[in-house]
């Protein structure tokens, strides 16, 4: 599709298709991922990424100021975060269906992609390359509602974001709308969701 231009912003009202793939390899020759996991289920993805700026005075006046961006990741709500995800996002090994969590957690990173639905009806597609899971226990509970009760219950993780060895990046988005002409979203979303180093190219 070819890239307009003074587009109106438009809110994004959903979002699906949370897909994650563990980081097998990252080096300064490239960065290589295993298979890639469907999460179903998910409820919100929040940014947690937060900046500001830091001025530095000389000659009797701001001389540099300095941008920055900190606390790069997202918290995702999801209806349930499965025994085998929590395992996975925590580094452990199920045994006989069981998760067992003691001190020996080894940090595991994990690529990420997904989409969220715009109020036109096309997609923003997301993907951080490098980071790692933290979530309060999974084995809480609340007392069923009753009949005709709307409330639902949920489980909450965080995703911290670090920079990918291999080029420096944190993450990267496009929209729909901006996609290649000669790319359709079929192909796109057939890329996106399985190979996290694509990147859509235009037929010349």
């Amino acid at each position: 599709m070819a890239v307009k231009t003074n587009r109106k912003p438009l809110p994004t009202i959903g979002v699906d298709k949370y897909t994650f793939f563990p980081l097998t390899s990252d080096t300064a020759e490239g960065a290589e991922y295993g298979e890639a996991y469907s999460l179903r289920g998910t409820v919100e993805i929040a940014p947690s990424d937060s900046g500001g700026s830091d001025v530095f005075d000389a000659d009797n006046g701001a001389y540099v100021a300095d941008t920055y961006i900190e606390n790069i990741g997202h918290d995702i709500t999801n209806a349930d975060i499965p025994p085998q995800v929590d395992a996975m996002w925590r580094g452990l090994e199920m045994k006989n269906g069981l998760v067992t969590v003691g001190t020996n957690m080894p940090t595991k990173y994990f690529g990420v992609a997904w989409r969220a639905l715009k109020s036109d009806g096309t997609y923003r597609y997301v993907r951080y390359f490098k980071g790692s899971y933290s979530f309060a226990s999974n084995v809480g509970g609340k007392t069923k509602p009753s009949t005709g009760a709307s409330e639902k219950q949920t489980a909450k993780a965080t995703f911290t974001a670090v920079a990918r060895d291999y080029d420096n990046n944190y993450y990267e988005y496009i929209d729909e709308t901006d996609l290649p002409e000669s790319v359709t979203r079929e192909t796109f979303e057939t890329e996106w969701f399985t190979d996290m180093n694509w990147k859509p190219e235009a037929e010349e």
